[in-house]
């Protein structure tokens, strides 16, 4: 059936990001001598950023408070998100088609508010959404659908007549779990899980949003 919202995620969903969050991390362990796991990026993709934080302090026995690996990130990553991130193509496109059909949009990220929305107003598209909802602030990551409900709640929508947009794997398993529809971007950095990504999504997207195919699964009157 037709739904009646979407929540995307930011980083490797909209924001062509994830691959300067996997060098900045990657760059901040290994000048403490350390050495970083393969699967670095997809243990923190779903977690917000004080559990990045912490996560990577205990793991890696960094000589820093998590204040300060927060404050360092912090420092480089704003410039990226304000000035220099991109965001994938035919998001303007997907977008537009929403907004068209009346159907409110948020997103749900677990990057900080602030970087988000920042990077939103650089790209020109924060107009096109009802909130930007943070994991840092809702108090969870994405192993819990709590910043997916916020998000329903927000738009006036269930989860049934909404979908998610993930490019982590952890993160869509939880939504579809929560009783939403899915929606599975590649990302190189997730590639691979990207088998198990695309059999979570009802529709899976490798490169730019497919705007005829989103139409034919979300926006279909008939009933599935």
């Amino acid at each position: 059936m037709m739904i009646k919202g979407v929540i995307f995620d930011a980083d490797g969903t909209l924001l062509k990001s994830m691959e300067f969050w996997d060098s900045m991390v990657v760059h901040l362990i290994e000048s403490t001598g350390a050495a970083p796991s393969d699967n670095l990026t997809e243990i923190l993709t779903p977690m917000s950023m004080l559990e990045g934080a912490e996560y990577i302090k205990e793991e890696y026995r960094l000589p820093f408070s998590v204040e300060e690996i927060i404050e360092e990130e912090n420092r480089i990553v704003e410039d990226f998100y304000l000035n220099r991130v991109e965001m994938r193509g035919g998001t303007i496109e997907l977008l537009e088609l929403l907004k068209s059909k009346n159907i409110p949009m948020a997103v749900a990220s677990a990057t900080d508010r602030e970087l988000i929305e920042g990077a939103l107003r650089h790209l020109d598209i924060h107009k096109y959404f009802v909130d930007v909802l943070s994991c840092t602030d809702i108090g969870e990551g994405k192993i819990s659908p709590k910043i997916y409900l916020a998000a329903c709640e927000l738009m006036g929508t269930k989860p049934s007549e909404t979908v998610a947009a993930e490019d982590s794997l952890t993160a869509l398993r939880t939504a579809k779990n929560a009783g939403f529809r899915t929606m599975a971007l590649y990302d190189v950095t997730q590639k691979r899980y990207w088998e198990e990504l695309k059999k979570l999504g009802e529709l899976s997207v490798e490169e730019n949003f497919d705007v005829r195919a989103f139409e034919k699964i979300f926006l279909s009157k008939s009933i599935k």
